[in-house]
């Protein structure tokens, strides 16, 4: 003990408030290091949830456009009621697949966006396009065709912005 107290002459040399005051500078960068682990270990978590939420959202948007062309898919289907069935339920798919989105635009940025707004609106035209042919009683194979379109390329970005469900960012 005296070997040790030999080598450490300017402890021994510090008065009470001299001991007192490294102590507590002991104890705050003790405090600051646990308060810093604290606040990374919740960044962590905040982080981890908002991924969650991208990729339900992710998936929801998946399901809804791959309903989407399963929907339209009916319209091959012979006696299928096109206008008071197929399209109706297409038009719900595309209204949800809109506006999830949209919601990952808004909370997410354009990286996650999956439908363009060029996409959306080709879509929304060939749903007006099928209205008018229905209105006027006309044939609507034209309108199937520009549908087709449409949902090629909806498959295309299925298969380009989504990995087993999950959506991927653009770059």
């Amino acid at each position: 003990m005296e070997r040790i107290r030999a080598h450490m002459p300017a402890m021994l040399e510090l008065n009470r408030r001299e001991k007192a005051l490294l102590s507590i500078c002991a104890a705050l960068l003790v405090a600051i290091l646990v308060i810093t682990c604290l606040a990374i270990n919740i960044r962590t978590n905040m982080q981890r949830e908002y991924s969650n939420v991208r990729n339900q959202l992710g998936q929801a948007l998946y399901s809804d456009l791959y309903m989407l062309t399963q929907t339209f898919d009916m319209t091959s289907v012979p006696n299928a009621d096109i206008k008071n069935a197929v399209i109706p339920q297409m038009k719900n798919y595309f209204i949800a697949s809109t506006a999830i989105n949209e919601q990952l635009r808004t909370i997410y940025g354009a990286r996650y966006q999956v439908l363009s707004d060029a996409d959306v609106n080709t879509l929304r035209a060939a749903f007006n396009a099928y209205d008018a042919a229905f209105r006027s009683d006309a044939p609507t194979d034209l309108v199937q065709a520009d549908m087709q379109l449409c949902m090629n390329r909806v498959k295309e970005l299925l298969s380009g912005r989504f990995n087993e469900g999950i959506l991927r960012a653009t770059r």
